[in-house]
C-alpha cells in the first residue's frame, strides 16, 4: 500500500513539473510574437483615413516666423514616418511645448477658434503620449490615437486657412 501511494505521489510530481515546463515555454514565445505584431510602421500610418489639410500660401506666410508651429509641423512629419520619439517623452516636455506654442502665436492668428484647435491638439497629443508609453495597449488603439492627432493638426491648419481667407474677402456689410 505504501508503494502504491509513493507511485501516485511520484506521478503527481512528474505531472506537475511537465506542466510547468510547457507553460514556461509558451509564455516565452507569446511576448515575442505580440511585440512584433504591435509595431506600428509607416505603412500603417499611411493607411489611416483622414483629410490632411495643408496651409494656403497666405497661411504659410502668416506662420513662417512662428517657430513652435514650424517645430510642430516637423514633429507631425516625423510621426507620419513612424518616428515616435517626441511623443514618447515625459508629459512635462509636451506640456511645456504647448505652453510655448500658445505664447508665440502671431497676433493675427490669436483667435478663439484657433486657440480651441490648439487645445484639441494638445489633448490629442497627451492622449497619444499615454497610449504609446503603455505596453498593454493594442496596435489598433495606438493607430486610432495617431489618427486623432493627425486630424486635430489638419483641423488647426484648416482653421488658420479659414481665418485668413475670411479676412481676405472684402464683404460689404450694410448699416
Amino acid at each position: 500500500m505504501l508503494i502504491k501511494h509513493l507511485c501516485v505521489g511520484f506521478f503527481c510530481v512528474m505531472f506537475f513539473f511537465s506542466c510547468n515546463q510547457t507553460s514556461e515555454t509558451t509564455s516565452e514565445v507569446k511576448p515575442t510574437e505580440a511585440s512584433a505584431s504591435q509595431k506600428i510602421s509607416k505603412n500603417d500610418i499611411e493607411a489611416l483615413n483622414y483629410t490632411d489639410f495643408g496651409l494656403s500660401i497666405d497661411a504659410k506666410r502668416a506662420v513662417e516666423n512662428w517657430q513652435k508651429y514650424q517645430e510642430l509641423t516637423q514633429q507631425i512629419e516625423l510621426l507620419k514616418q513612424a518616428d515616435f520619439s517626441f511623443y514618447q517623452t515625459e508629459i512635462t516636455l509636451i506640456t511645456t511645448f504647448f505652453n510655448d506654442l500658445r505664447a508665440e502665436i502671431p497676433k493675427p492668428l490669436a483667435t478663439k477658434e484657433i486657440n480651441a484647435r490648439l487645445t484639441v491638439l494638445d489633448t490629442k497629443m497627451q492622449k497619444l503620449n499615454s497610449l504609446l508609453l503603455l505596453n498593454n495597449i493594442s496596435k489598433s488603439n495606438k493607430l486610432e490615437g495617431i489618427q486623432e492627432l493627425l486630424v486635430a493638426f489638419s483641423n488647426l491648419n484648416l482653421q488658420i486657412n479659414k481665418k485668413l481667407e475670411f479676412e481676405a474677402n472684402d464683404i460689404f456689410k450694410p448699416n
